[in-house]
């Protein structure tokens, strides 16, 4: 037995095929959206005293975001009249601020020349203190020498005329 399947019935099967993964498909849709639908219903239920009660509230929340509105916008109006009266004081201080930097740079740059100043004369001092001491040191050392020259040239003199 030989079947013959030709080309238009290979595409009805497909189709078919098709149609029926799109109608599984629809169909777990559906009922995915009646589960949702369902939990929504439950959580109408339960909230349905809040949400009435929210919607009865719903006129004088309004009314209170009214009133917010109108007082920021006068306090919005205040704050705009006080930054102009206080913008030319901020100016000034501003003009203040920067001269005070100007001194507080000039001193900085004085108050560190004067200590490379002093930097460089305690390193003088200190190189003429070092120095001295070396040069005592040494004509100590000196004075020491002919101290021991003379007391042997005594003692040689001491020699001659005793004996």
């Amino acid at each position: 037995m030989e079947v013959t399947i030709t080309l238009s019935d290979l595409l009805q099967i497909i189709l078919y095929l098709a149609g029926a993964a799109a109608l599984i498909y629809l169909a777990l849709a559906l009922k995915n959206i009646v589960k949702i639908t369902g939990k929504i219903k439950d959580v109408l239920e339960e909230n349905e005293v809040a949400i009435n009660d929210t919607v009865k509230r719903l006129p004088s929340i309004s009314n209170n975001v009214d009133k917010i509105s109108t007082d920021a916008a006068s306090i919005t109006g205040e704050v705009n009249g006080l930054v102009t009266t206080i913008k030319p004081e901020v100016e000034k201080l501003s003009g203040t601020l920067a001269k005070v930097t100007d001194t507080v740079d000039d001193l900085t740059g004085r108050v560190d020349a004067t200590s490379l100043q002093v930097q460089n004369t305690l390193t003088d001092i200190s190189g003429s203190i070092s120095d001295t001491a070396k040069t005592i040191s040494v004509n100590a050392n000196n004075v020491i020498d002919y101290f021991y020259i003379i007391r042997e040239v005594i003692e040689a003199l001491r020699d001659v005329f005793l004996k």
